[in-house]
């Protein structure tokens, strides 16, 4: 992958040593190797393992960065800490389904700095650090370059049960009709991980997510931004400092048309 940061490279090692036991995980899933009674605590079981290796690996290389908890909101300043995402789209690897990544980003002072998402079955690893671009294997990578939200891939993503979230149902209504009104097409593929990736790389336009915390959006918001995108709220709150809302991702164009039509749409 050519001359990587000291940093990178401690990550790439760390996920290269995973990648082999987990995807061996989900061919006995796609396999039909395990049965359905058992894949919760199969599929639980894949994402331990994962998860002690990467701590274990990424302890030795940085022995005073910390590790941020689902669950945690605030961080020390001047500190460094790990945020993992060990298996981001469960649902769709205990079904054999395609879509799945793990990721891992580095905060420091509050500030996203580095991060790397992995889609281990496509072997397509992306990547960026703070000021230095955004890429995918070998490639640098951009958002998209359309100019209007015309023929445009959407793809939308909630971390939520819908039926007990109303907000996040209407929200979806709008894009729908939105898509519709402008001859674009909506997709969901159970991943916010690789939604981000794939926004950053200008595979879809558009992204809409509900409801994910701090450290789900951790990997996504400066991969977009060093690929020239943007994600924020309906206030233009970066999403990373706005989390469990309504954010919007896309290139710059198209991030000021969705916000206008959406807040319209909203009153």
């Amino acid at each position: 992958m050519g001359n990587k940061s000291p940093l990178l490279n401690v990550i790439f090692q760390s996920l290269n040593k995973v990648t082999r036991n987990m995807l061996r995980d989900f061919g006995e899933i796609e396999n039909l190797q395990v049965s359905p009674s058992s894949i919760p605590r199969f599929v639980t079981n894949t994402e331990n393992k994962i998860e002690s290796s990467l701590i274990e690996d990424l302890t030795k290389a940085r022995p005073d960065w910390q590790f941020k908890a689902k669950t945690e909101k605030e961080t020390s300043e001047n500190k460094y800490y790990w945020i993992i995402d060990t298996l981001n789209g469960k649902t769709n690897f205990s079904h054999a389904f395609p879509y799945f990544s793990i990721s891992i980003a580095v905060e420091y002072n509050n500030e996203i700095i580095c991060t790397v998402i992995l889609d281990p079955l496509r072997d397509e690893i992306y990547f960026a650090e703070k000021g230095k671009g955004s890429f995918q294997n070998d490639r640098r990578i951009r958002v998209s370059n359309r100019k209007s939200i015309n023929n445009c891939i959407f793809s939308t993503y909630n971390d939520q049960n819908l039926d007990n979230n109303p907000s996040a149902i209407n929200d979806l209504k709008i894009i729908k009709e939105l898509a519709l009104q402008n001859s674009s097409v909506t997709r969901e593929f159970g991943s916010s991980a690789l939604n981000y990736a794939w926004l950053a790389s200008g595979k879809i336009d558009c992204l809409f997510t509900t409801n994910l915390n701090k450290n789900q959006i951790a990997c996504g918001e400066l991969l977009i931004k060093e690929a020239g995108g943007y994600i924020s709220n309906l206030k233009y709150i970066n999403a990373y400092r706005a989390p469990n809302d309504f954010h919007i991702g896309a290139n710059p164009v198209i991030h000021k048309e969705l916000l206008k039509k959406i807040n319209n749409l909203k009153k």
